[in-house]
């Protein structure tokens, strides 16, 4: 009779065990699909955080350049203070110096030797007196005043400015970018182009292809908060020799030149008239060799601090407290 029990108790068991290897596979697949969400969770984790990792480097050096910018405004600042008061200084002593050597001219007039020397001192006061001119401009306190501009004519008559240095060099003048109107001092703004201009001339001086290219575009640009609104891309380029990468912090620098003659002071006032605007210098290698600069303005924004009347270093100095 002991036989009955076992023989029933085995099926038994054996009807215990048979569901359990369902559950098992169940929870093998559970678990599978919480290893593969965990995974794909860290792969998101990872991949945000390396986005992040980039934002912050770009914040970091557009950061870095914003506080550049605003050294060099401040510079700029307090040289053109200091450099109209020197230039006020010299002119004065200059103007009698000139005025004497032209007498001086007159009265030697026949007379071969002597008349010589004048002439060298007409023409060092003359070249003294066009460096006065350009540390005024420079230093000056000039009233901006916001009007409409068309780039066409803008452009139309920066080269009119500049078509007797052009004619001379030999330089061709290539143009391209549709017309655009927006809101700048026009006459600022053309003088600062015409500095460029003159600059990418002296630049291929001795080249055998000399072409000037002026450009305009509307771009979406990333300005210094790390925002990108639509900008006037303004442009000039050159078939010279192009700026080293070692000089493109300098080129700015009042004073700064790399050529035997010029006082240095071009470049430096298109940096203050593009600061005034509350816009942007940039410089870099053209697409078919030589250097390009580019100047960037707000497209549909009022210039930053600056308003009909406002002096260029009370808005420089504005854009400094912002």
């Amino acid at each position: 009779m002991s036989a009955l029990p076992l023989s029933i108790t085995q099926p038994l068991a054996l009807q215990e065990d048979a569901p359990r290897a369902p559950l098992a596979l169940a929870e093998t697949h559970d678990f599978s699909e919480l290893v593969t969400a965990f995974n794909d969770a860290t792969q998101r984790l990872q991949t945000t955080h390396m986005a992040l990792q980039s934002e912050v480097t770009a914040l970091k050096l557009d950061l870095a350049e914003a506080n550049e910018r605003l050294r060099r405004s401040r510079s700029l600042a307090a040289l053109g203070e200091m450099a109209a008061g020197i230039a006020h200084e010299i002119r004065n002593p200059l103007g009698a110096i000139t005025l004497h050597a032209e007498m001086l001219r007159e009265d030697l007039r026949g007379v071969e030797g002597p008349l010589s020397s004048a002439e060298k001192i007409s023409r060092a006061a003359e070249r003294l007196d066009r460096i006065v001119r350009d540390v005024l401009s420079f230093a000056r306190d000039t009233k901006l005043h916001a009007t409409a501009v068309d780039s066409d004519d803008l452009f139309e008559n920066t080269l009119a400015d500049c078509e007797e240095v052009l004619v001379t060099a030999e330089v061709s003048v290539e143009r391209s970018g549709k017309n655009l109107e927006f809101s700048a001092d026009g006459a600022l703004l053309g003088q600062a182009l015409s500095n460029l201009v003159r600059n990418a001339v002296e630049a291929m001086r001795g080249r055998a292809t000399r072409v000037v290219r002026l450009g305009v575009a509307r771009e979406k640009r990333c300005w210094a908060d790390g925002v990108r609104r639509e900008t006037v891309v303004l442009s000039v380029e050159d078939t010279g020799p192009g700026i080293p990468s070692a000089l493109r912090d300098s080129i700015f620098n009042p004073f700064f030149t790399t050529r035997e003659e010029g006082t240095g002071l071009g470049l430096a006032i298109v940096h203050r008239i593009a600061d005034a605007h509350g816009g942007q210098v940039c410089v870099m290698d053209a697409p078919n060799g030589g250097a390009r600069v580019e100047v960037l303005l707000l497209l549909d924004a009022k210039m930053r601090g600056v308003a009909e009347g406002v002096s260029l270093d009370a808005a420089v100095q504005r854009r400094i407290s912002m």
